[in-house]
């Protein structure tokens, strides 16, 4: 089956025995009304043309098929040939054409997401912290010999691609949500942009400036996108920040989507 998806997040690459280094797209499926979430896995996003590498809030034509083992409703085995980007959304205009797309699928919190999960297997979905209290950064688990030899096995046959680095640390949001009696969520974050951050800068200082200060700060009118694991379904992850400006006094609300 062919779809037409508008990324919006992209995890940092993985390295699994299965599958090899992948990456976790999830999107907003663009060719049905309304738009329902997908995720596509795997992706070897590096390993892709550059034709065919595409960005967050960009519009993507695939092949996919529905996997074997992973049940969650979402998911989507993607056909890599087939991938054909297309339009990209910019963020002029206060996010406006990138609202449009997301602020329909909003709903009213983490503790409503972990619910539908219980009830129907829901496993993506966005929506509007009440506050985000901090973010942490921790030493994470080093990667084993075997997974490390696996990175370096793969690079044998794309030996201009540099070596898939394991990022040393975790990264989690700690908020609360917009519902009376919620305790809290500590979540790791998984996004493909604080890795590279992290990569770069090297500072929990640094991390904690950008996530919680600029992205989640008071002048942004800020939404987190959240799934699960196929292995932990109770088990949810912050997969990327939607973070455009607040808006103004007067300022028109979200305009409904057609396809």
């Amino acid at each position: 089956m062919r779809m037409r998806v508008l990324v919006t997040v992209k995890s940092y690459p993985q390295m699994g025995f299965r599958q090899g280094e992948a990456v976790c797209v999830a999107g907003l499926r663009a060719d049905v009304s309304p738009p329902v979430w997908v995720r596509l896995f795997p992706v070897p996003f590096r390993d892709l043309s550059k034709l065919l590498q595409f960005a967050k809030y960009q519009f993507v034509e695939v092949d996919v098929s529905r996997p074997a083992t992973d049940r969650r409703p979402e998911s989507w085995m993607p056909r890599e040939d087939s991938i054909r980007p297309g339009e990209k959304l910019d963020t002029s205009n206060g996010w406006a054409q990138r609202r449009r797309w997301v602020e329909p699928v909003l709903i009213g919190s983490m503790c409503e997401l972990s619910r539908r999960q219980e009830v129907d297997g829901t496993s993506l979905g966005a929506f509007r912290p009440a506050e985000v209290l901090d973010v942490t950064v921790s030493p994470a688990e080093p990667w084993s010999s075997d997974r490390e030899a696996l990175a370096r096995q793969l690079n044998m046959f794309t030996p201009d691609k540099p070596v898939l680095e394991q990022v040393p640390m975790n990264f989690r949001y700690r908020y609360r949500c917009d519902e009376a009696g919620c305790r809290t969520h500590e979540q790791k974050i998984i996004d493909w942009e604080i890795g590279q951050f992290w990569r770069r800068f090297g500072d929990p200082a640094a991390i904690r400036e950008k996530w919680l200060n600029q992205l989640a700060g008071r002048d942004k009118d800020v939404i987190l996108f959240a799934g699960n694991m196929h292995q932990y379904p109770g088990s949810f992850l912050v997969l990327g920040v939607f973070w455009p400006p607040q808006r103004r006094p007067g300022e028109g609300e979200q305009l409904g989507l057609g396809v």
